[in-house]
């Protein structure tokens, strides 16, 4: 079930363009395929295996006659996801492989399908087959969403599991990963994200220098491009809970309310300031 709740979402996705046919016509066939499978899910444990070959046989047939339509990736992904929530492990990778041969030039589709298909192994308490996809899914499409946050995701695992030794581990290539990709795009997007997730990291490690530094980092960088109003606020925060340094504290929340008047994180920034001044007297006062 924990695997159904972390694929569901990929029944929702919409990658390619229509195909210029009655779009109206084609959904409403959809919600109908659609519906059958929505029961399998309900109790996937309950369904005879007869009722689920009518409706992959169902979904693909619908794939088959609409391949250009925007929902024909769905359907695939549905065929997979219904092997999956019925413990039919081996179908649903077989299937997943053909969606990567179906849309080899659709990167977050094919990191999609590679990250299903680990999710697949997980759910067979088969981690070292898993991590290889994981492992597969950085290395070849660090650019895509599902790339992008399997650094987390591995490091999340191990700490899940209550094995500290290789959770920092991988906390430290996910800082690794993300510098490197940060180093690899400066000044983009992409390099903003890559190191607000090393700052998580550093939280994580509960090394609060190296994540204050980080995120005065991305303050420096990126303030002509992006409001950096959470940034400080994330700033004030490590500093008042975690390093108990109440003037730094009251620093970075100052410079929100003056640099950001419209955010709407003055009134926290005001609140936490007068609950720093009651709680350790004046921040400003060096008595």
């Amino acid at each position: 079930m924990k695997l159904i709740a972390k694929i569901c979402w990929a029944l929702c996705l919409v990658f390619l363009a229509g195909c210029g046919q009655d779009q109206y016509a084609i959904e409403r066939q959809y919600y109908r395929v659609k519906k059958e499978a929505q029961t399998i899910f309900k109790s996937p444990r309950s369904i005879p295996p007869n009722q689920l070959q009518k409706t992959v046989g169902t979904l693909r047939g619908f794939a088959l006659k609409y391949p250009q339509s925007n929902l024909a990736a769905d359907a695939q992904f549905s065929i997979a996801n219904l092997y999956a929530a019925t413990e039919n492990y081996a179908d649903a990778r077989t299937q997943l492989s053909k969606i990567i041969s179906l849309y080899p030039k659709l990167n977050e589709i094919v990191a999609q399908a590679i990250f299903l298909k680990g999710g697949t192994y997980e759910a067979q308490n088969n981690w070292n087959s898993a991590l290889a996809q994981y492992q597969k899914l950085m290395l070849e499409y660090p650019l895509t969403q599902r790339g992008a946050g399997m650094p987390l995701y591995i490091a999340q695992h191990y700490k899940a599991k209550f094995q500290p030794d290789k959770m920092i581990q991988a906390y430290r290539d996910a800082i690794a990963f993300y510098n490197g990709l940060a180093g690899k795009y400066p000044g983009t997007p992409l390099a903003l994200q890559s190191q607000t997730l090393i700052a998580q990291c550093y939280g994580e490690l509960k090394e609060w220098q190296n994540a204050i530094s980080t995120l005065n980092t991305i303050s420096a960088k990126y303030k002509d491009k992006v409001s950096m109003d959470g940034v400080l606020m994330n700033i004030a925060l490590i500093y008042a809970r975690e390093l108990k340094d109440s003037l730094k504290a009251t620093e970075a929340l100052q410079r929100l309310i003056r640099d950001y008047p419209k955010s709407k994180l003055i009134d926290p920034a005001k609140k936490i300031i007068r609950d720093l001044e009651q709680s350790n007297g004046d921040p400003k006062d060096p008595r």
